[in-house]
């Protein structure tokens, strides 16, 4: 294999990203990552409230969160491909469940470290669940998930590349893997930086947006 010098490089690159239909592909990769994100925050964050006001609903996610966290996420992306077969659905799910446990684990710690005079205050003045929860539960939950959701962000960029070349048929992975079994070097390169830019947009960019507005939220608060 020959390795491509930095200006055939970047010649690539730009001759890359002057393709539309390359940016078809790039598209469907951030969409999947922003919904990857979206579901495993979600569920992750509705259940670890569940859980931690209910021992059943512990009982039951305990194990499963357990699971995700033990199995290598390269052998969980090869055993989904197994079950599930290819598409762009399956690396959707697979990237939030990967998600999930980060957030769920975040969500239950921060229930427990609710200031208890807070919870008793409730008690004492009768505040109403709803209250409660956007009020004395939702700013523990969003200060304790920030670090966690910086980290999900990174794992879903890489996730969601890793499962598309393992088995999509489209996205950016796709792309890379195609280059791969073709040998071609320099699109490989290209696809390199085009990832780097995309994983600093995420953690440098979009996060550090979410986490300023939050921040201030808090300090408003």
């Amino acid at each position: 294999m020959i390795l491509p010098s930095p200006k055939v490089t970047l010649i690539t690159l730009f001759s890359i990203l002057s393709n539309f239909d390359v940016w078809q592909h790039v598209y469907l990769t951030v969409f999947c990552i922003i919904m990857a994100l979206i579901f495993g925050t979600l569920f992750g964050i509705t259940l670890g409230i569940l859980a931690s006001f209910s021992s059943w609903v512990n009982a039951l996610i305990k194990p499963v969160k357990d699971l995700l966290i033990a199995i290598p996420p390269v052998a969980l992306v090869i055993l989904a491909i197994i079950w599930f077969g290819e598409g762009t659905l399956f690396t959707t799910i697979i990237v939030s469940a990967l998600v999930f446990p980060l957030i769920y684990e975040s969500t239950v710690n921060a229930i427990k470290a609710v200031d208890q005079d807070l919870i008793e205050m409730a008690n004492v003045f009768q505040i109403n669940a709803r209250t409660r929860l956007l009020d004395i539960y939702l700013p523990s939950i969003i200060f304790y998930i920030l670090a966690n959701f910086l980290l999900a962000a990174g794992l879903a960029v890489r996730m969601m590349i890793l499962a598309e070349i393992l088995g999509a048929t489209k996205g950016i992975g796709h792309l890379i893997s195609m280059a791969q079994k073709y040998l071609i070097t320099q699109d490989i390169f290209a696809w390199l930086i085009i990832l780097i830019t995309i994983i600093l947009a995420f953690e440098g960019g979009l996060v550090y947006i979410i986490k300023k507005y939050l921040l201030r939220w808090q300090t408003q608060e």
